[in-house]
């Protein structure tokens, strides 16, 4: 089945890898109640796992900064700023650098995650580990760039009414306007 030009291929977040992204050979399954599959050529065990992300509750004055999706999935729906972790970069790093990409601010990151959450992303409903943080403006004023549609500044009375893309979302802004 062809779509858009291009083979349907059956693929979910929760398959084994059926290659070797390391020598490409085909990947036998690890058995023994694993899911992860290896290969006889290299040695190497490879498994799925939850793709690490970071949001931050920019607080100020009493308010916490929210912003509005400008691509999928989930466009037009709130969100807070941040974004994937790369590789091998540690995830505070990641949510200053999303940080300076979304909004064109420089922040400091508070040393210890708010909150840790397992979450579905995108169409293939790719599994991610969000992690959040509370951080502070050091220096700009934020502005929306890259897939940031726009950005509000919302009291705590406000976070409930909002639609935010995920839940996780709206327990980090409410826990960083929590004063207790």
């Amino acid at each position: 089945m062809k779509l858009d030009g291009k083979q349907e291929i059956p693929f979910t977040a929760t398959e084994p890898y059926r290659f070797c992204p390391a020598d490409g050979t085909k990947l036998e399954a690890k058995g023994g109640g694993s899911s992860g599959a290896f290969c006889s050529t290299c040695g190497r065990s490879w498994y799925r796992g939850s793709s690490p992300a970071v949001g931050a509750a920019i607080v100020e004055g009493g308010r916490v900064l929210v912003t509005v999706r400008g691509i999928e999935p989930e466009k037009g729906r709130m969100d807070l700023p941040g974004g994937f972790v790369e590789a091998g970069e540690h995830p505070r790093d990641a949510l200053a650098r999303e940080a300076r990409e979304e909004l064109g601010v420089e922040v400091e990151v508070e040393e210890r995650p708010m909150l840790l959450a397992v979450h579905t992303y995108g169409a293939d409903g790719e599994y991610v580990l969000a992690i959040g943080f509370r951080a502070r403006i050091v220096s700009g004023e934020p502005s929306p760039a890259d897939d940031v549609a726009g950005i509000r500044w919302v009291s705590e009375d406000e976070v409930d009414a909002l639609d935010f893309a995920w839940e996780h979302d709206r327990r980090i802004a409410r826990q960083a306007l929590d004063p207790g």
